[in-house]
């Protein structure tokens, strides 16, 4: 798998912001614009608020829905899908969350 990742520079000065976002994201979804206003100019962060957006969106929806069963199962892979969030940002790779993470709304 080929496998894209990001400027080691840009990584290693945002990397606390974009990893603290990540973790802030499972106990407080709207959380995902601070990279956007920690670091505007780094792809990186932009990558990340991205999928933290998705990650905040998938929440909604799990809300929205949860009192059918699916609910419970989208709140669940929204954990998931956070968790491997932080992995990724962590490591520095450009790797979006399962299903939702071609998807670029903050471009």
């Amino acid at each position: 798998m080929n496998e894209e990742y990001f400027e080691q520079g840009d990584v290693e000065q945002n990397k606390t912001i974009v990893l603290l976002t990540c973790i802030l994201i499972i106990f407080v979804p709207f959380m995902f614009f601070l990279p956007l206003v920690a670091c505007p100019n780094s792809p990186y962060g932009r990558y990340y608020a991205n999928q933290c957006l998705l990650l905040f969106l998938c929440d909604v929806v799990a809300g929205l829905t949860s009192f059918i069963v699916i609910g419970i199962f989208i709140g669940i892979a929204g954990l998931v899908f956070a968790i491997l969030n932080a992995v990724n940002a962590n490591s520095g790779i450009r790797k979006g969350i399962p299903l939702l993470g071609n998807i670029e709304i903050i471009k």
